[in-house]
């Protein structure tokens, strides 16, 4: 029995749309050069010019973009083999997304600020985030110890404008949440959103019961069914736009 369904072509259309938007959205990108020196970034750079807050703010759009691109290149490639032929299966989708929402969800975050002077304190609250992260990722006390003296040595630059009270490490959560009214968003609708693409990357179980329309077949044992699985395309849709 053949069991595929058809994109239809309004889904179709609507992941063409994504997929045009992370490839200008990169070509944007990659064409914006530094800020100069009357930017709003130039400013903020300037209340810690050792790790630049816009170089930081062009890597995090950059990871998204990125991951964005994988999605588009294998869903709606520029130029297509005669035979080819895209099975979606909605893990993909959703984790690819989620990469992209927690990525960009900092840049968005970062440069929210109403004043220069608090995007530099967010941009420096990440980069504490980041020094964390890489931290944990390492063996042995001598490495962890060189990141944690670049945590000091942070502290100690920026203590002249920023308490280190003020410099707490935010997580994905939390940036995510605060960033969702800048993108139209409710917080907890983007919350929603985001947990179900974490579930799907994370292999639990129920983003694949959730994000699915499960179709029953034969019972092989009492109340135990075999079934066909169909990816929800609205819920695809849904997170594909939001990241």
């Amino acid at each position: 029995m053949d069991k595929r369904i058809p994109v239809d072509e309004a889904t179709s259309l609507a992941w063409t749309e994504v997929a045009h938007k992370a490839r200008l959205a990169h070509h944007m990108l990659t064409g914006t050069p530094g800020p100069s020196p009357s930017s709003n970034f130039a400013q903020i750079n300037a209340f810690y010019p050792y790790e630049k807050a816009s170089d930081w703010h062009r890597s995090y759009l950059t990871a998204a973009v990125e991951h964005l691109l994988i999605w588009a290149n294998m869903v709606a490639p520029l130029k297509f083999h005669p035979e080819h032929e895209v099975t979606h299966t909605f893990r993909p989708a959703f984790t690819l997304a989620r990469a992209a929402m927690e990525a960009s969800s900092q840049a968005v975050w970062m440069s929210s600020g109403e004043t220069a002077k608090e995007c530099a304190r967010r941009h420096l609250a990440l980069i504490r985030w980041d020094y964390e992260e890489h931290r944990k990722s390492v063996a042995g006390h001598d490495r962890k110890k060189l990141i944690s003296d670049l945590d000091e040595r942070l502290v100690s630059r920026a203590s002249e404008n920023f308490p280190e009270s003020t410099l707490k490490r935010p997580n994905h959560l939390t940036v995510l949440r605060a960033a969702a009214p800048e993108i139209s968003f409710d917080p907890d609708v983007l919350e929603g959103i985001w947990r179900a693409a974490s579930g799907s990357a994370h292999g639990k179980v129920w983003p694949a019961l959730s994000l699915q329309h499960i179709v029953p077949l034969d019972e092989y044992e009492p109340g135990q069914f075999r079934t066909i699985r169909i990816p929800d395309p609205d819920r695809m849709t849904e997170v594909l736009n939001a990241a």
